[in-house]
């Protein structure tokens, strides 16, 4: 049956464009599955990572696990550098690495290697990025940072501690922030402001038994039952 005349025009322009057209149309169907097909093979490659900065990480955690209540040797400290450093020189895009900064951080400082410790921290808290355009738990960082400041106060630096505890909303560490600021207070001399950080500490702790709290409330001349906690 011959194509009628506007049939024959339809054809002839799917032709053309095909001609126009076609190259490139099939060159965009192989880009985007070459992308899939990428993607995929990064997704795989991302799991494989994460695996092994999570093995890693694992025998920095079980030193810690097995060093509670007491120092780590220096035999153990080496040892776990050694880790670390892997994780940081392969990993370092990985949630693993700024847990096991934590761990060395407190290896550190329960060593009195103050500089050492707080250096760990600093990394944590210039390195929130983690893998592509992702970023992990802000209460990570908001420990990094209060562990942060305990360590510049015990450098004797209260001001660099206030500094860092004010630099990010507390969140739900109002307590932790708000009796470190204390101490930092405390440390320059500022009793009244000290006092009113302690009462905040106090007030959002809810329930519970914050006794050295209490007792610091106490040093400044403050009757404990009249500070409210929240329930």
């Amino acid at each position: 049956m011959a194509l009628d005349t506007t049939e024959e025009e339809q054809v002839e322009a799917l032709k053309n464009w095909w001609k126009d057209n076609g190259t490139s149309l099939l060159t965009g169907v192989v880009v985007v599955l070459a992308l899939m097909f990428g993607f995929r093979k990064w997704q795989d490659s991302q799991s494989s990572t994460v695996g092994e900065a999570s093995d890693l990480y694992q025998q920095i955690a079980d030193m810690s696990v097995n060093n509670v209540g007491k120092v780590v040797t220096d035999d153990e400290l080496l040892a776990a550098q050694n880790v670390y450093s892997q994780l940081k020189e392969q990993y370092s895009s990985t949630i693993y690495t700024r847990y096991a900064a934590l761990a060395m951080a407190k290896f550190h400082a329960d060593k009195g290697e103050l500089d050492l410790a707080a250096t760990e921290l600093q990394w944590v808290l210039d390195h929130q990025s983690i893998g592509l355009l992702k970023k992990a738990d802000p209460e990570l960082f908001l420990i990094a940072r209060q562990r942060l400041a305990l360590v510049r106060l015990a450098q004797g630096n209260p001001k660099g501690a206030i500094d860092l505890l004010h630099g990010a909303d507390a969140g739900t560490f109002v307590t932790t922030f708000s009796e470190t600021e204390g101490d930092a207070l405390l440390q320059l001399g500022d009793r009244d402001s000290a006092r009113a950080a302690y009462q905040k500490a106090l007030a959002a702790i809810g329930e519970g038994n914050p006794v050295l709290l209490k007792l610091k409330l106490q040093d400044l001349g403050v009757s404990v039952s009249s500070v409210e906690t929240k329930q």
